[in-house]
This record gives structure tokens, C-alpha cells and sequence, in this order.
């Protein structure tokens, strides 16, 4: 059983996988972008997802380019607007309930905060339905410049927000970027885990599993 953590005054928040379902922006890049590959270059579907998946890679999600869209239109040849797509897919987009029932909670009592790898405009898309329980968001490559790969960044955000890393939580489903990057700069950090595999860090199943932890 993990231990309250005292003097919390700021809860921060990853958003994909975290408040959104991942799958909304894994069909986005690994789906969307493919196809569009496809009909742009008259390639069959396969052949489209191998080279997309091919670039990807050869970027790596530890790059700031991974996370901008524009970037990858540019570098597919893909005449596309990314507002434009995102309020064409905007049925695809769903939030955890068990998130809605966490913020709900959790804005009546501390500062909540987003941070995110994603862009401004697809972390306010995203957020859109549950922006009333956010004090600050924090579109990493938008704002920062870079990704929430070094310590540096979670300092900036205590920085900005004025608030001590030892009064912030971070909660987020990413192993490195959301635990082991904040862990480093001093922010009390814990993974949401759904799947209920062993994660071998200390993880909750549900965001509504925060609120007995503060």
C-alpha cells in the first residue's frame, strides 16, 4: 500500500493515455498519416505504413520533431491543416471517465496542472471538455521548446507555476517521461497503469485512486 503524500498543493497531469485515451492519437499518426501517405503517393497502404513507421523511427520519440505534426506533413509532402483534421476526427476523441471523476474532485481542492509532449493545439483540442478544472496547461514543445526528456523541464514548469517540486505530483503513463524524468527533479511522480501489468514502479489503476493518496 503506498503512503499519503502531505502537502500536495499542485497536481500535474500528463494528457495522452493519462485524461485521454491514448488510441485517438495513435490512430492519428499510425492510421491517419498513412493513409493520407497513401493517396498522396499512390502507394498501397502497407507500403505507406512501412515508410511512415521507417521515419518515425528514425526520429525517435526521444526528439523534439517526433510530437509536431507540421513537421511530418512537411517532410511527407502532406498538404494537411491540423486543426482541420482534428475537427474531423473529434468523435474519436474520448476522456478516461474515471479522469473526469478524478479532476472533478481533485479542482475543488489543489491547483491542477497539464503537461504534455503534445502541441498547443492538440493538447487544447484534447482538453477541451475538461479545461474548467486546469489552472495552467504546459504544451512542452510549444511552450518549452523541447520534450519532457531531462529534469530541466519539470523545473521550468515549478518555476513558472511558482511552486516547490516538493509540493507537485506528477501523474502520467509513460515509465520515463512521466516518472522517471520528474522523479529527478525532485516532483513526487506515479504512474497510471490500466493494464494492471507489473510496472515494477508504483502506479495506480484508475485516476480516481489519486484522491486517498493526498
Amino acid at each position: 500500500m503506498m503512503r499519503k503524500m502531505n502537502d500536495i498543493e499542485v497536481v500535474s497531469f500528463d494528457v495522452d493515455g493519462t485524461i485521454v485515451d491514448g488510441r485517438f492519437m495513435d490512430g492519428f499518426w499510425n492510421e491517419f498519416i498513412p493513409k493520407v501517405y497513401s493517396k498522396t503517393h499512390g502507394v498501397d497502404y502497407n507500403t505507406a505504413l512501412k515508410v511512415v513507421t521507417e521515419e518515425y523511427r528514425k526520429i525517435g520519440d526521444r526528439d523534439v520533431r517526433w510530437y509536431i505534426p507540421e513537421y511530418w506533413f512537411e517532410r511527407f509532402n502532406l498538404e494537411l491543416d491540423l486543426k482541420e483534421v482534428l475537427f474531423e476526427y473529434r468523435d474519436g476523441l474520448r476522456i478516461y471517465p474515471d479522469a473526469i471523476d478524478a479532476l472533478e474532485y481533485l479542482a475543488e481542492n489543489y491547483k491542477i496542472i497539464a503537461v504534455t509532449n503534445a502541441v498547443r493545439d492538440i493538447m487544447e483540442f484534447e482538453l477541451k471538455d475538461v479545461r474548467k478544472y486546469f489552472w495552467k496547461t504546459f504544451s512542452c514543445p510549444s511552450d518549452l521548446g523541447d520534450i519532457r526528456k531531462e529534469p530541466e523541464i519539470y523545473l521550468e514548469i515549478c518555476r513558472r507555476t511558482e511552486v516547490s517540486g516538493k509540493k507537485m505530483i506528477h501523474v502520467g503513463d509513460h515509465p520515463f517521461f512521466d516518472y522517471e524524468v520528474p522523479s529527478k527533479a525532485g516532483i513526487k511522480s506515479i504512474l497510471v497503469n490500466r493494464t494492471g501489468k507489473s510496472t515494477g514502479t508504483r502506479h495506480i489503476r484508475k485516476l480516481t485512486d489519486l484522491i486517498d493518496l493526498l
